[in-house]
């Protein structure tokens, strides 16, 4: 190689020039090569790992309808309910209120006689209509199908009771009824006769005696 005037480089015809651009290349492409695989190194850093987590298995869960209770009525009719339902059965004034006008006359008249001994109070409660001296109860009236039933305070094996004309029932087995076992039907005007002599009968072994009759006031004239 020589330098001529101007500086410039020039090579002789039987100077041999060695070629570089093989050398070049190649370790471009190593450089290359290892930047790809820094850059694949630092992407599975980042990546996050994914691992096998079990799948949760839930059991479905099966709904059972609790059990039916039975609930039983003063007249001794079952009626069954489900627990936490709402209780659509009609009242005792509502049934007594859709009953013949001569129920309902017999009602009037058991409950006149009832309320006219001392002290003695007449309740409605949604299936009968109750009656108390304080706390003690007395008698009862519900009713069972078309029928007007009376429970007394009375022992139904009375011996004064025993002559078979008052048809009288015995519940003195069930609880319910255990303070008035006594039941009688009334169907008739003679039943209701019947019953406020039984009546009688109970509130003088109980020594209840009648209310005072009210004194009527008259006004002075002017």
């Amino acid at each position: 190689m020589k330098i001529d005037d101007k500086n410039k480089f020039s090579y002789s015809e039987n100077e041999e020039f060695e070629d570089l651009s093989e050398f070049d290349i190649a370790e471009e492409t190593e450089q290359l090569s290892r930047v790809e695989e820094e850059v694949r190194e630092v992407a599975a850093y980042k990546q996050p790992v994914q691992e096998d987590v079990p799948e949760e298995v839930y059991e479905e869960e099966v709904y059972e309808e609790p059990a039916a209770e039975v609930y039983p009525e003063p007249d001794g009719i079952t009626a069954v309910g489900v627990v936490g339902s709402i209780d659509i059965r009609p009242s005792f004034i509502e049934r007594l209120s859709e009953m013949d006008e001569s129920v309902i006359g017999w009602h009037a008249q058991l409950q006149a006689h009832l309320t006219s001994y001392r002290k003695v109070k007449s309740r409605y409660s949604a299936r009968c209509d109750s009656y108390r001296m304080g706390r003690d109860l007395l008698a009862k009236m519900a009713i069972g199908g078309k029928t007007l039933k009376l429970y007394l305070a009375v022992d139904p094996e009375d011996a004064a009771l025993e002559d078979g004309k008052y048809h009288q029932r015995d519940l003195s087995e069930t609880s319910a009824y255990q303070e008035v076992p006594f039941m009688l039907p009334i169907r008739s005007d003679l039943a209701v006769r019947k019953a406020c002599r039984v009546i009688d009968y109970m509130m003088g072994n109980l020594n209840i005696p009648k209310r005072r009759p009210r004194k009527k006031r008259i006004q002075a004239q002017k």
